[in-house]
């Protein structure tokens, strides 16, 4: 009876581990379903960090500061560059985007009525109404995105917790570091340690190639349209720089406003701003995109878009704005993991050739001692006998 009680004890204890486990996921992933937002803001609070962190590390090696003084040399500077182009082109920035908000209705029904004096117009703004009419879920995937409409006051909070969490977190990141150890079990420290600094690794090399990304595309960009003469090019080149951020949707959202304005004009500037911006994202994804990313693994545009698309369902815009970088993060890790794995598996392949080669070095003496040591014993009685053969008789 006693085994039989036993047993029944330790399937009551694994049960009640199984039932607290799944208990426990299941309280996680809700607290993190409830606070997806917020954990993708904080998300990107680390991304800032890591930028603060790169220059911060810079200057300490350059100019032999305390990280802390070298941190607040950065960030006022930082500031101090800020303030300064605002003080300098912050007015004629922010007019051009006034200006831009009342061109743009302007320019597109502007465009809509050369589009009605036309019968291949009419006829395209017929199957447009109609496939709009039916399309009822891409006006609720848009509306979805269109949590990048957020109110101003929103808008600045979140900003406001972002500056502030990336401040935390460039100034102490040993101390979340060491939080993240204490709740981490010992055996899988080093493993954690590992995927991280590989996470981290990915992040800023990808933030320095999607940067140098950023500014080629909107000086491309604004001097293409300074050349066309499209009206508010400065402004129209700083929306195609932040947009470039975003892989796949930003490229096509920076074109949009450009080419309603161009195509106001004229259907042959149309086409061409149509065409400058192709040219441009040409030129970005197949020269300078490659170049500043050699560093990184490769993100595949199939996976970035459906994790977009699928962020965007759940978080809105914010999602479609990190999806690349999480999948980046994502990435180091599956590199840190495989490069363990294949480092194990060429060890214990090492471990069994050099097993194998000394095996077939050992001598008959060092295979089978025993029986040396009973020929020895025979040769010194004086009679040795071979294995299969008559007895031998010695000298004496």
């Amino acid at each position: 009876m006693r085994p039989e009680a036993n047993r029944t004890e330790e399937f009551k204890l694994r049960a009640q581990f199984v039932v607290l486990f799944v208990a426990g996921v299941f309280l996680v992933l809700s607290i993190a379903w409830i606070a997806r937002a917020i954990l993708l803001l904080f998300f990107a609070a680390i991304l800032c960090s890591l930028l603060l962190t790169t220059a911060t590390n810079w200057v300490h090696a350059k100019l032999k500061l305390p990280r802390g003084i070298a941190l607040t040399t950065v960030v006022i500077t930082i500031a101090g560059l800020s303030a300064l182009g605002i003080w300098l082109r912050g007015s004629a920035i922010a007019e051009q985007f006034l200006k831009l908000q009342i061109d743009l209705p302007l320019a597109t029904h502007k465009l809509y009525g050369k589009l009605q004096a036309t019968d291949w117009g009419q006829w395209f703004l017929a199957r447009l109404k109609e496939s709009t009419q039916q399309m009822g879920g891409l006006a609720f995937a848009v509306s979805r995105i269109g949590g990048m409409v957020l109110t101003t006051a929103t808008a600045v909070g979140a900003l406001v917790v972002l500056s502030i969490a990336s401040l935390y977190f460039a100034a102490e990141p040993d101390t979340y570091l060491k939080g993240l150890r204490l709740i981490t079990p010992s055996r899988y420290q080093n493993a954690v340690e590992r995927c991280l600094t590989s996470a981290a690794v990915q992040l800023r090399y990808w933030l320095l190639a999607k940067f140098i990304s950023m500014i080629a595309v909107g000086v491309l960009v604004f001097i293409g349209l300074w050349i066309l003469k499209i009206p508010l090019a400065g402004t129209l080149g700083i929306i195609a720089a932040i947009l470039t951020f975003i892989p796949n949707v930003g490229p096509i959202l920076s074109g949009v406003p450009a080419g309603l304005l161009a195509f106001a004009i004229s259907p042959a500037k149309g086409l061409l701003t149509v065409s400058l911006f192709f040219l441009v994202h040409f030129i970005e994804g197949n020269f300078v995109t490659p170049l500043a990313e050699r560093e990184i693994v490769k993100l595949p545009p199939a996976l970035t878009l459906a994790v977009q698309l699928f962020l965007a369902t759940i978080t809105g815009a914010i999602g479609v704005a990190l999806a690349a970088p999480l999948i980046a993060a994502a990435s180091g890790i599956v590199l840190a993991l495989r490069t363990e794995k294949d480092k194990v598996n060429h060890d214990s392949h090492s471990g069994d050739d050099q097993i194998s080669l000394h095996s077939s070095s050992l001598t008959d003496h060092d295979k089978f001692p025993g029986k040396h040591q009973e020929y020895a014993n025979q040769a010194d009685c004086g009679e040795f006998t071979k294995p299969g053969g008559p007895p031998y008789q010695g000298n004496a």
